[in-house]
């Protein structure tokens, strides 16, 4: 902020002082936004979402924490974090980050989190996305044909 002082009395106005101050920085108040995917195969999921809105920063981003969930047992989970170049500030662009080996024909429940020096922000709305079914691989071996009379 720039701060302008000025000392007025009944005789006028003195010279004005100019200060700039900066306040602190706080974790993010609000969570990445726009969380999709953008393009899936059956061992992969292609994240982006959009960082929280400028005001909500509270700071200078210096991570995002995308955490998944594999289904039914969670047994398929990580959290991948996605440092952020400081000179990328003020972070205003969608980011991507594309999340391999995972499991064929399987749900996962993704959300990410907003870091600054002061913490980590909320939590996203969590999605849901389903990563394709593989075509099969080796096909039969050992196949012999028993005639019927």
């Amino acid at each position: 902020y720039t701060v302008l002082i000025r000392a007025i009395n009944g005789a006028g106005e003195g010279d004005a002082a100019t200060i700039t101050v900066q306040t602190s920085e706080a974790a993010p108040t609000a969570p990445p936004q726009n969380v999709s995917e953008l393009s899936i195969t059956s061992v992969s999921i292609n994240v982006c979402f959009d960082p929280p809105t400028l005001i909500d920063q509270n700071g200078i981003i210096t991570s995002f924490n995308l955490t998944y969930f594999g289904s039914p047992f969670q047994t398929d989970s990580a959290t991948v974090n996605i440092p952020v170049e400081p000179t990328a500030y003020p972070l205003d662009g969608t980011v991507c980050r594309n999340l391999t080996d995972l499991q064929q024909n399987n749900d996962y429940s993704i959300t990410v989190i907003a870091n600054n020096s002061q913490g980590l922000g909320p939590i996203s709305q969590s999605i849901v996305v389903t990563t394709n079914e593989a075509a099969p691989g080796v096909g039969p071996a050992n196949v012999t044909l028993l005639t019927i009379d």
